[in-house]
Parts: C-alpha cells; structure tokens; sequence
C-alpha cells in the first residue's frame, strides 16, 4: 500500500493525473480520475490493461468534448490473472481474454501450458505486461475446461472478478471447531436471555441463511421493536484465520446458480444462521417507539434468543392481504403490528426526504443443470419495506449511538449526486414533460417528487433507473458524513455481518464501546486499519456487485437465445447515434443497430433523447414502448440484438 502511495504522489508530482483506466471494448478507454474522466485514444493506451491505476499527461481535446491524454506509467496493474481461450501455434500458445476490454492476447511457452487443448478455457498468471514495443506473457496455472462445457460462463466471472471460492484449511478448521455454548455465553457480562420472546424471522423464500430477526410488544402504551441480529463477531474474532479470510472477501457474492458466502458454511448456514426453534447468539437493538414512530429510547445489547417462526416474504404478503391464513395468533399479532409500525417508520423517512425508488429483481429460475428455465421479476412489496424499514431503523440508531460517544466506526455515507449526471436528468424530465426539471442541487425530497409523479405512467422504471444512475455510489467510511439517499446524518450497516464485512467490523466496535474496552489491545489494533478496511469493502461490494450482474444477464442470454426469431415489447432505455437500447419485461436488454433501420436514415437529437427519420420524420424516444424481434444473441459477450418488429 506505501509503495503505491510513493507512486501515485510521484506520478502527481511529475504533472500526471492519477486514475483507473476502464476500457471499452473497441480499444479506447477513459481514465477515471478526481479532475474528471479523460479520454484516452487506443493508440495512446501503451500496454494499460483495463482497469490498471494509470498517470495520464491530458491536453485540449479537439475531436470530442472534456479532455483527452495520453498513459505516460502504468502505476498499478489490476489484474493478476486473466481468464480466456486457449489457441495452440506451434510451439507457442496465445491466451484471447475473454473480457473484451482487454485486448491484449497473453503469450505463453509451450513448457508452461498445463496441458491446455486448443479451444480450453484457462487462467493464465500473468508472467510480463504489454509496453509499447512488447507483449503480454504468461503461464497458465487452471484449465476450466472447453468452452462449450456447462456452467463454464460462471466459472469464468468468478475468476474474472477474481472471487473465492474454497475456504483455506486453518479457516475452515476453526469453523469445524466452533460449538455453541449458551451456559457460557450468559455468564458473558451483559447479554441477556431473550429466549422467552416472540421472535420471527422474514426472508425471501430461497434464503438459505437468516441473520436477522423481529420482536414487537406493547409496553407503556408505546411500541417495542426489538431487531435482532446473529452475534457473529462472538465467533470470529478479529485477525483469526476465519476473519482473515472474510476480511479479503468482504462480502458474500449472490451469483445467478450459486453462493460464495463470506464465512464457511457451518457459520453462515449453521451455528450463526437464526434458524426457527434453535438457540442462538444475538445482538439486539430494542426500541421503544412512540405510535408515530418516533425513538424514545433504545437499548443495545448482546442476546441469547431463540427464533419462533420462519416466514418468507411471499407468505407475509398473502397474510396481510387476507389470501392465505395467519398460522397462530401470536404470529397475526406481531405481523399486523410491524406492517402498521414498518408503515410509521417509513413516513417519518420519506418525510424527512428519504427516497423509495422503485426497483425490480430479476430473478433467474434455472433447472438442476444451470438451464435457464423463466424470468421471475420481485418488486417491493409491503413484507419487503416491512424489513427494509426496521432495518434501516436499526442502522440509525447504532450509528448514532456510536457518533454520540465519539468511538471509532465504519459508517455508510452515501454523496451528493454528481452535478453533469444531474443535469442529464434535466432535460429528460423536460422532455417526458415532468412538472419538477429543475435538479442541479436538488433535495431528497426533490426526487422522492418525481418518482411519486413517475409511479402510474409508463416510463416508471427508466425514470427510476436514470434517478439511480445520477447517484454517487453509498460507500464506507472511517468518518461521518451523511446518507443522502435515506436523508439520513448518520448511518451504518450492522444487520448483516453474516453477509457484509463491515457489519461484523460495527459489531465488534459497539460491543468494545458499551462495556469500556475500546483501549483493548485487540479492538485498539483494529481501529487503526479502519480507514483501509472500509475502502476495500466498498471495493469489494462493487466486484461482488458487477459478478452478480453479469451472472444474471447471462443466463438471460441463454434464456432468450431459445427465442431468436420471436417478437416481444419492450422499452427504449437508451438512444445513441449507433442506435436503440430496449429493456424487454424481464429486464434482458439488447440494441437495435440503426444499420438494422433500414426505412429512413436516422440521426441523433442529443438534447431530446430522439433518433429521427430525416425522410419520413419517423421518431423513436426514450421512454417510448417498441415491439422487437431477437436477431442475435452472444452469451459469451452477454450481448442480445434487436430489430424493430
């Protein structure tokens, strides 16, 4: 980490700006960087692979708007490995990435093939980098198989993203050893037994692991929401072989056939998991709330507890609804409460500016082979804001007790959005006619507004999704900064140290904080590597992100590859100068190419999101429904083509 900083402030002080460099895949790329993005000519990238941390030397740029430049060093290379198709000539062989923005071919020696076959998919370890005058060179160290082999498309973004899959042996032996014992656990100062409480757990209906559970009782004429939430840190404490390893994952990663968890499964699935009528380890937050939701008091604390029933999201919502009935009074209790308390909550939030987008999940339904078989799209409902709000309340809470006393903390902060994206939003809101256009420095309650005026009209989700993509990412921190998207001073993740690295990191922190044992040697070591723990997380959670993605849009690929031929409608999403993007109803986006157009000869209106026929003034709009018909589809490249139907 020093030598990199020693690099990057060598680099800056030499007249380069510093930043990662993200390719496009006809060979271009653009340098991120906090001066903004510099474009970079394929011909000046001179062996930047993408994503490497580069030093450009930018000037004027004539040809395009903003800057362009030129890498002038290489600082960090992202990329180790690299996975791609193995092509045998001669006695030498060559490795095609399959990440199309590399496109730098690896050379390897015919002693260092690992016995790859022409046409094998492998990871080849990166031996010397591309330079202006030679190539990249390797050796290949796994062969995943040929590439027509099932299930290789996932095999191959896990290497990419460069996921963990097994856990190291000393890890794993640790989690073998761990045993539950609850005598010992009570005797721990301050946790308490709240076995005797009614608690329940909702999940959606495939979770295989539940961290997270909900009490409710009335006391004093006030409402007691009890979140709690599996104690994971008293199993994994910091710098064991267990936290070792989640430390470098970060996260658990949701890929579209399977789960790489954080923690090896006799934790995540087991001895952690709060499975129904089981003994478990917890940490509550327990608040006292007046019938307006308001906090009146808290108390946090470690727990003993013991979960009554295991509800599915689906189910609640049948049970709310009144089309499927409640399984004990007790059960129709707590659930009626919580929807009218969740409800409460969530009003305070909106009203304070905090913003529901309306979002969906498309959720890939595969058959035992990794065969797609349907699209089940999940939209909220209200057992997910049910959730999502106590959640979120719990969240609040932690992070402000932590603010309050002044003690170390990994908080969730979330930015301004960014200003250019902002005014891009503008003039799509004049366009669809929009009674709010102006955004630059706009509020939360700003566009809370606009997706309210967004919910009954067709472009609803485009609206939301353009909303979204204005958004700085919500990252996290060693400092405190407020949450703008849930209009909050104060903010932390705390409810998923299953899942999420920094919950576990929060955990630890809080419990150091309420029994006094901040100076600790253990906890006072950690406090010190917060700044680049959060960073890595956030790192992290992106990678993990950017996988799950890719994941589910190939299977989408695959899907509609069984239909090529076939007509569905769908929504303009995009409008660009080489044509059409349109989003079908189960999310699978394609292009229609303007090549393919062959009525008229279109152009680009920019300001109006338009493509328009110069000779019969046919016009195509985003926002604007389509009918179109599969031409192509790439499952490698998760690429689907489109013609107007």
């Amino acid at each position: 980490m020093a030598r990199r900083d020693k690099r990057v402030r060598k680099a800056t002080e030499s007249g380069l700006i510093v930043g990662r460099i993200v390719m496009n895949r006809k060979g271009y790329g653009f340098v991120e960087s906090p001066e903004g993005d510099i474009y970079v000519p394929a011909k000046h990238t001179y062996g930047a692979m993408n994503g490497d941390t580069v030093g450009v030397r930018a000037h004027a740029n004539r040809g395009r708007p903003g800057r362009a430049g030129v890498v002038a060093k290489v600082l960090e290379r992202a990329n180790e490995t690299l996975v791609g198709r193995f092509e045998r000539h001669g006695r030498v062989g060559v490795v095609v990435p399959s990440d199309a923005r590399i496109r730098n071919d690896v050379f390897v020696d015919a002693a260092h093939t690992a016995d790859a076959n022409n046409g094998d998919i492998v990871v080849v370890r990166m031996t010397a980098y591309p330079t202006r005058h030679t190539a990249a060179q390797g050796v290949i160290e796994e062969v995943l198989g040929p590439e027509d082999t099932p299930g290789i498309g996932i095999e191959i973004i896990i290497r990419e993203h460069g996921l963990r899959t097994g856990f190291p042996e000393d890890a794993q032996s640790e989690a073998e050893g761990i045993a539950l014992d609850i005598k010992s656990a009570l005797a721990e100062p301050g946790r308490e037994d709240i076995r005797d409480w009614f608690t329940v757990t909702i999940d959606p209906v495939d979770a295989r692991d539940f961290d997270d559970a909900i009490s409710i009782e009335r006391v004093d004429g006030r409402v007691r929401l009890g979140v709690h939430i599996a104690d994971v840190s008293h199993y994994v404490p910091w710098d064991s072989a267990i936290d070792s390893e989640a430390r470098r994952r970060a996260t658990s990663v949701y890929l579209v056939d399977r789960v790489l968890p954080m923690l090896p499964e006799e934790l995540s699935n087991g001895i952690c998991s709060l499975n129904p009528a089981e003994d478990r380890l917890s940490f509550s937050a327990v608040m006292d709330l007046s019938n307006d939701a308001d906090i009146e008091s808290y108390r946090l604390f470690p727990s003993v507890m013991r979960s009554d029933r295991r509800f599915d999201y689906g189910q609640v919502q049948r049970m709310l609804d009144g089309e499927e009935p409640f399984p004990d009074a007790e059960s129709e209790r707590l659930l009626r409460e919580f929807a009218r308390v969740a409800e409460a909550i969530g009003k305070r939030r909106v009203a304070r500016g905090g913003l529901d987008f309306e979002t969906v999940e498309a959720k890939v339904r595969l058959d035992e082979d990794g065969k797609p078989l349907e699209v089940v799209i999940r939209e909220r409902t209200q057992a997910t804001n049910m959730i999502e709000e106590a959640m979120i309340l719990a969240n609040e809470v932690v992070a402000g007790h932590m603010t309050r006393a002044k003690a170390p903390m990994v908080y969730r902060i979330h930015e301004d959005p960014d200003p250019e994206a902002l005014a891009q939003i503008a003039l799509v809101l004049k366009e669809f006619d929009y009674p709010i256009k102006d955004v630059h420095g706009a509020s939360p309650q700003t566009f809370q507004r606009i997706i309210k005026f967004a919910h009954t009209r067709p472009e609803k989700r485009l609206i939301n999704s353009l909303l979204l993509r204005a958004m700085e990412r919500a990252r996290y921190t060693n400092y405190l900064a407020p949450h703008f998207g849930l209009a909050s001073d104060a903010y932390c993740h705390f409810t998923s140290p299953i899942r999420r690295y920094p919950d576990l990191l929060v955990h630890r922190l809080l419990r150091a904080q309420l029994f006094g044992k901040l100076k600790e040697e253990q906890i006072a070591s950690m406090a010190e590597e917060l700044e680049w723990l959060a960073e890595h997380s956030s790192d992290m959670e992106r990678e993990a992100e950017a996988a799950e993605n890719e994941s589910v849009r190939m299977k989408l690929c695959e899907l509609m590859a069984e239909h090529i031929g076939e007509e569905f409608e769908g929504l303009i999403t995009g409008v660009h100068s080489f044509g059409l993007f349109v989003q079908l109803e189960n999310t699978a986006e394609g292009l229609i190419h303007v090549e393919s157009m062959a009525d008229d000869y279109y152009r680009l209106d920019a300001e109006r999101f338009m493509l328009f026929g110069e000779e019969h003034g046919k016009i195509y709009r985003l926002g604007e429904s389509v009918k179109v018909r599969i031409l192509d589809v790439s499952v490698g490249e998760g690429r689907i083509e489109f013609e107007l139907a």
